[in-house]
């Protein structure tokens, strides 16, 4: 495969537009088929009554991560499709947090592929964990 779905979002000759509004940020990686990285930071608007991210919206971010290291085992043409993720919240994160997600996908299948995502706040503490299960399709 020469060029993949995540190098056309990187040149940007595809838009992400929910990346793009919530204000997931690609960070430089050395290999992306290996390991996709984004941060965020945590906006007021986007957290519920306690002042912390609402977690919905953190399933957003990790949906994205899932989506991104995908990307990078599909071609150009072909995106992927999320049929199902499973994520575990394990500590709060407030408003003006910045997060930091590590996308990478476990296996690659004929049919499907299967991720898995990290977010980790600015001490290196586990915020969540995710899984998820992508399908290769065509816009």
């Amino acid at each position: 495969m020469a060029r993949t779905r995540w190098d056309a979002q990187q040149e940007g000759t595809v838009d992400i537009p929910v990346n793009r509004e919530l204000g997931f940020e690609v960070q430089p990686v050395t290999d992306p088929a290996e390991e996709i990285v984004y941060t965020w930071t945590v906006p007021a608007e986007l957290c519920n009554s306690a002042g912390n991210v609402q977690g919905g919206v953190l399933a957003a971010f990790a949906d994205s991560l899932l989506g991104g290291a995908s990307a990078a085992h599909l071609p150009e043409d072909e995106y992927p499709a999320l049929a199902e993720m499973k994520i575990s919240i394990l500590r709060p994160a407030a408003t003006g947090t910045t997060l930091t997600g590590k996308g990478r996908v476990l296996k690659r299948g004929r049919r499907v592929l299967f991720a898995e995502a990290e977010v980790w706040d600015a001490d290196g503490k586990l915020v969540a964990k995710a899984s998820g299960t992508e399908i290769p399709a065509r816009p």
